[in-house]
């Protein structure tokens, strides 16, 4: 999270204690694949299923957020979280209060901290982070969208530098004395003397 903001230039808010990524939460790893980790002795996959819960089923998660809800749902099915839809599940901390907030606030796990971690995090609308979310993808989509233009305009110098490499080649052609040859090129990387009737034929 503070390497983006770092550099993207994006100022970090200060989180507003809403406590949907509390109640609403959901990684980009299936249950069984969290699971599996955590028995390799994996550190984020015990860490989360030291303070995680998971929910029966999406209903109970769509009466904390129906919109975070959505969102991952929709993530899922458009390929932007790996996860299959039908894994997909939601999770809530068994250390958070409504009125008391996170009661284990001074030792939360290290990506309590970190949340959300990337700008393409699933948010609420609610979450401070949201509209630093927005701002971070919108910055990155147009350094990526520069470096495309720039990645076009390399390849057009280059062209124009082989055009002009074979415009070169054309008139030291032309330049030969007492020999004037018809020429054709086939390829932008290749010119050779043209045939016609025979090889070198004059005019």
């Amino acid at each position: 999270m503070k390497e983006w903001s770092e550099k993207l230039n994006i100022p970090l808010p200060d989180c507003a204690k809403c406590g949907i990524c509390c109640l609403c939460a959901t990684p980009s790893v299936s249950y069984k694949k969290l699971l599996e980790k955590a028995a390799k002795g994996d550190k984020f996959a015990r860490d989360f299923f030291s303070v995680f819960i998971p929910y029966k089923n999406w209903d109970e998660a769509r009466k904390i957020s129906e919109e975070v809800v959505n969102k991952a749902i929709k993530s899922c099915e458009n390929g932007t979280n790996n996860i299959p839809v039908e894994d997909l599940v939601f999770y809530h901390c068994r250390n958070y209060r409504f009125e008391k907030k996170c009661t284990i606030y001074e030792d939360r796990p290290e990506f309590c901290r970190a949340f959300p971690g990337s700008p393409y995090t699933v948010l609420s609308q609610d979450c401070a982070y949201y509209k630093w979310s927005q701002e971070c993808k919108k910055a990155y989509n147009k350094i990526k969208a520069n470096l495309e233009e720039l990645k076009k305009n390399k390849e057009e110098l280059e062209n124009m530098r082989e055009q002009k490499r074979l415009l070169e080649l054309l008139k030291s052609i032309k330049n030969l004395k007492d020999k004037e040859y018809k020429f054709m090129m086939l390829v932008p990387k290749m010119c050779i003397v043209s045939p016609a009737n025979s090889w070198l034929k004059k005019y």
